[in-house]
């Protein structure tokens, strides 16, 4: 476990360790699966092919909506297909004959429920292969189709509510019109919005585009949208459209003029080409005098132009302060000059007062847009995107369109940076905070007793951006005017009580949210335990007001301060380091971060749940500038990005690719270790962590919601050579190609990792903590980086698996003691790798 409570020097430069990297062709360890069956006896098959007779039949007497002058396709089936909690999901589509699974969700027990669609012509096609599935073998004696049906535990006849894969109840009222997400086949959507406007129904011209997919808005009804889904063969699933953004920024005004105008004195502006803050938000006041020499007016956009780049709300200004100064607190009391090393931008997305809000479900277009806006104002200018608008009571366990937009931002892969792709690379990849979100407001401490109960929000899942919590240190009422007897909610270091988190959230499917903590404030709990104040001056933070003439200074707080002050960090290091990719920015912020003492005395057991529960709470901990920035003797980084394919097609001998796309190649690292030095230390404590840090492409359509790996594009592990491996059998137990020199010997269990490899099912970042002694971390200096599977393998005829992708790995070493010298030992040995290589060039 890790304690941000090390005093170090960090004033060393971080090393990089890409020429220590060799690429290998990768085939994946095969699991010995003889004798495994599915356990389903021969009554089975019969059972099922009943139900399916009893659904088809439920069908044939129903009168339906199909009309053939509407359609343009033949009439239709939707069947509910029920998977039994723990097996496989089955494929159960038939391309030629355009029967689909989709909507998967989980429901009660663990159960995952589909809907089938299944074209009236295909009925007999269905029916024959259940009927093989009940009635045949294969020579091995298995079931025909035993893969995809013995999974099944029933088939039901579908409607509607088949295709709702919403966390929010079905909308029951069949005469009250909402704004639907209809989930299409993207080479179907065009003839989707046709049969829409012959049922007049309204569709709305912002749409987002997947792999596959195309998700449409239509305002209807339940009873109309039932008519649409009956006539069009398009659309996959349903949810309920995207609205109510809010933010929490109930802001008490102080007057401080007086260290307004002396701190003004001292701050030295950024300069034009510094990395910047881009705002989406309210707006900001960009006369404010904390603001203006960071923000020019021309860098304050609105995605209206009629709607002005300034604050009509007042959060959008309390953000941008947060993100370049922090805790104005600390900056006003300091008597020392401040060198702005970033500036600020502004792309207003809320429409101000009188005018329409933006339509449901549009925020994913409209973050796009916001993104476009601001690039198109700076294109050269390197930025980090801040948001803290979370979508109220939609959960974030699951990818929704704003999410999946979000990634599509980062991972560059959004409409308009394809044009930007080389060789098979996707677009230019950003940086984006988001804040966890927010929990409501409630004066009665038993309203928000149990954080459990309020997870993250949309679309603070997005897996690419970092999403960010709320801790707090703020724990001081003695100057707060008449609190006497009052007391803080939180301990020193502990849960900030505005902040969400993910502990409720399924982990097999979802990533760990936040991934970070920042100041967000705390509560003052009154003397009888009764009653909570939020918004406490001396339990906020400071940042700039939108009144600024009047109330400069403003008290803020809950997640939305954090986020800020996460983007201000961010951007800081990507002053310092204007060349790194946002991946191994992100990966430094997220490799910084450390659990405080408060936060590691909820840990009992020390066990590795209890650790993953932990990290729902807080993510990896709080950030430390100073050790994202450098190096110390006794806790040091090394850094590699490199690009890898993750997946390919077998060449023949005349050079056409054939088969479906496998597994390519996997990295190989043989580190500059400093082996020496740990073999003195013995038996002292050391911590070794690793941070692996990539942008997928993301596709939440189908299966993405049930199986992480139907979302990602691709994914990547990391592996690190055991105490008792040698470097064939390292080699041989991740890589199937690899022969060992000798048949090897189990591998022992490494139970000395905070989080373990089974931790790691979603997500794009994945960060672990290994604690031992110095001994046994000597010889482990082999670190192999593979692929495992997503859409651009699954999805041949995407043509993506030959894609490149990027990655960003860092991996540190720390012990405590001034004796220590690991950074000193690592530096001579690259600089004897380098004179090395050096010799041999000369040479040749």
């Amino acid at each position: 476990m890790e304690e941000a409570s090390k005093v170090l020097s960090y004033n060393l430069p971080h090393f990089r360790v890409e020429g220590f990297q060799s690429g290998h062709l990768y085939q994946r360890p095969s699991k010995d699966l003889s004798g495994v069956t599915s356990g389903r006896d021969v009554s089975h098959g019969r059972q099922l092919r009943d139900k399916l007779a009893l659904a088809f039949q439920a069908a044939a007497g129903r009168s339906g909506f199909y009309s053939a002058d509407i359609s343009e396709s033949c009439p239709a089936i939707y069947l509910e297909v029920l998977i039994s909690s723990g097996s496989a999901i089955p494929d159960l589509n038939w391309k030629s004959k355009d029967i689909r699974f989709s909507a998967l969700r989980v429901a009660g027990g663990g159960d995952i429920v589909g809907a089938l669609y299944v074209p009236e012509d295909a009925v007999e096609f269905l029916t024959l292969k259940v009927q093989e599935y009940a009635e045949e073998r294969v020579g091995s004696g298995k079931a025909k189709n035993e893969l995809k049906f013995a999974p099944v535990e029933s088939f039901l006849i579908g409607d509607i509510e088949s295709l709702w894969t919403d966390s929010r109840p079905f909308p029951r009222d069949m005469a009250t019109s909402l704004w639907w997400e209809c989930w299409c086949i993207s080479s179907r959507s065009e003839k989707l919005r046709r049969i829409a406007r012959k049922l007049k129904l309204r569709v709305n011209e912002a749409a987002l585009s997947f792999p596959d997919s195309e998700i449409l808005l239509i305002y209807a009804n339940p009873l109309e949208m039932s008519i649409l889904i009956s006539n069009a063969d398009a659309i996959e699933e349903l949810r309920k459209a995207t609205d109510n953004p809010y933010f929490f920024t109930r802001l008490n005004p102080i007057e401080k003029e007086d260290w307004i105008a002396s701190l003004i004195n001292r701050v030295v502006p950024p300069a034009v080409d510094c990395p910047a803050v881009c705002v989406l938000d309210n707006g900001v006041n960009q006369a404010h005098p904390l603001l203006q020499h960071a923000l020019a007016s021309e860098d304050c956009q609105a995605i209206h132009p009629d709607w002005g780049g300034d604050d009509h709300h007042g959060h959008g200004t309390n953000m941008a302060g947060a993100a370049l100064y922090g805790d104005l607190t600390f900056a006003l009391a300091d008597q020392r000059n401040i060198d702005l090393n970033i500036r600020l931008e502004s792309v207003k997305f809320i429409p101000p007062p009188g005018w329409s809000r933006n339509e449901p479900s549009s925020y994913g277009v409209i973050t796009q847009a916001a993104v476009a806006l601001a690039e198109a104002r700076a294109p050269g200018r390197k930025r980090v995107y801040c948001m803290a608008i979370s979508n109220e009571d939609v959960s974030g366990e699951r990818p929704t369109t704003w999410s999946s937009a979000i990634d599509q931002i980062c991972s560059g892969s959004m409409l308009g940076d394809c044009d930007t792709r080389d060789d098979n690379r996707s677009g230019p990849k950003r940086l984006f905070i988001l804040s966890a979100g927010n929990i409501p407001d409630s004066s009665n401490p038993d309203d928000i007793s149990d954080y459990d109960e309020f997870p993250i929000e949309d679309p603070g899942q997005s897996w690419n951006a970092i999403a960010v919590g709320g801790f707090t240190d703020k724990v001081d009422l003695s100057e707060q005017p008449k609190m006497d007897g009052w007391k803080t909610l939180a301990e020193v270091g502990d849960h900030s009580p505005y902040s969400r988190i993910s502990t409720d959230w399924e982990h097999s499917r979802s990533p760990i949210k936040p991934e970070i903590v920042f100041e967000a404030g705390n509560k003052a709990i009154s003397p009888d335990g009764r009653e909570l104040i939020s918004g406490v001056p001396a339990l906020s933070i400071l940042t700039t007001g939108k009144n600024f003439t009047k109330n400069p200074i403003e008290e803020f707080w809950a997640t939305s301060s954090a986020t800020a002050q996460a983007a201000g960090l961010a951007a800081e290091i990507m002053a310092r380091f204007p060349d790194l990719w946002p991946e191994t920015i992100r990966a430094l912020i997220i490799h910084s971060a450390q659990w405080t003492p408060a936060m590691l005395a909820r840990l009992h057991k020390k066990s590795k749940k209890e650790c993953i529960m932990l990290a729902r709470q807080f993510g990896y901990g709080v950030p430390q500038l100073e050790r994202a920035l450098a190096s110390a003797q006794n806790d040091l980084a090394l850094i590699s990005e490199a690009y890898i394919q993750p997946f390919k097609k077998e060449v023949n001998d005349k050079g056409r690719e054939i088969g479906s796309p496998s597994f390519n190649e996997v990295h190989y690292y043989d580190l500059p270790w400093p082996k020496s030095e740990l073999e003195r230390l013995e038996n002292r404590e050391v911590q070794l962590k690793i941070t692996l840090s990539y942008f997928i492409e993301p596709s939440p359509g189908e299966m993405a919601q049930v199986i992480p790996a139907r979302y990602q594009s691709y994914g990547l592990r990391f592996e690190l050579k055991k105490k008792s491996d040698t470097d064939s059998d390292f080699r041989h137990r991740i890589n199937k190609l690899e022969k060992a020199e000798v048949k090897p010997q189990p591998a022992e269990v490494d139970s000395n990792w905070t989080f373990g490899p089974k931790s790691i099912a979603a997500g794009s970042v994945h960060s672990d903590v290994w604690v031992g002694h110095a001994i046994d971390l000597a010889a482990r200096d082999k670190i192999a980086v593979y692929p495992v599977s997503g859409w651009w393998r699954y999805r041949a005829h995407l043509n993506r698996h030959k894609s490149n992708a990027r990655y960003s790995l860092i991996i540190s070493i720390s012990s405590e003691g001034e004796d220590v010298e690991l950074y000193a030992e690592i530096a001579s040995r690259i600089a004897a790798d380098v004179e090395t290589e050096v010799s041999i060039e000369s040479s040749t």
